[in-house]
């Protein structure tokens, strides 16, 4: 089955510093993948050079087949893959459903109604209870939940989710979970996620990727991941 997603030897330097070291990838459509690993180990880089706002220093990017290596990030987002930033980057002047209408109409909807008609849903299935509220009227978790709204409405085949659960309290984050599964099971959309929150993306993930200072040093099931001696070493701890 060929891969949705393939990172081919992508190497990542910022000067003297090498960020990635010959990182491989691969995600198949329907997976959860999760991305763990120290601070510092690369996740966010590996992520940002997915979705265009870094280029490889060396390596490869490809989506359904494509190379997308290099391509600006709202090309990246047409071509279907949407992205969740860990701090919430909405435009706080408008209203939770004028948020999820601007990204619907950078996509592919052109009728005003439609696409507000359409908001209203993606808000109703990521939890929002107040369409009309603006992001600095609503909590941590909505917040959250916009932006997982905002994602969807670019209609992504895959999204990059940058530690969605961090702040987040134990009832939020079973929430969240939740969530995951419906936008994998419901809508059939592939999810690689980023988490430090590890019980959640051992609960959750079907594979997990470990990076350790820009290099890949396990991959497999959550339950071979908290039993491998380099990850336990370089990350979980005893």
């Amino acid at each position: 089955m060929e891969a949705l997603l393939k990172c081919t030897d992508i190497w990542k330097s910022f000067g003297g510093f090498t960020a990635l070291k010959g990182v491989n990838i691969e995600v198949f459509s329907g997976e959860i993948v999760g991305l763990i690993g120290p601070n510092g180990a690369g996740k966010t880089t590996l992520l940002n050079l997915i979705n265009g706002v870094l280029k490889p220093t060396k390596g490869k990017v490809e989506f359904e087949g494509r190379i997308i290596s290099g391509k600006k990030p709202h090309v990246i987002c047409r071509l279907g893959i949407g992205r969740v930033f860990q701090i919430p980057r909405p435009f706080f002047e408008m209203s939770c459903i004028e948020n999820v209408v601007t990204a619907l109409l950078f996509n592919d909807v052109r009728d005003r109604g439609e696409a507000e008609e359409r908001a209203m849903e993606l808000l109703e299935f990521v939890g929002i209870s107040d369409p009309q509220a603006t992001p600095d009227e609503i909590t941590l978790q909505d917040k959250r939940r916009l932006e997982m709204a905002r994602a969807l409405a670019t209609n992504p085949r895959l999204i990059l989710v940058d530690e969605y659960m961090a702040g987040l309290n134990i009832g939020e984050i079973e929430d969240a979970l939740n969530l995951f599964k419906k936008i994998r099971d419901d809508l059939g959309i592939t999810i690689l996620w980023v988490e430090h929150v590890m019980h959640a993306i051992m609960k959750l993930a079907d594979r997990i990727v470990v990076l350790d200072h820009g290099t890949k040093i396990a991959e497999g099931k959550p339950e071979e991941i908290v039993k491998d001696k380099k990850v336990i070493e370089a990350y979980l701890g005893g």
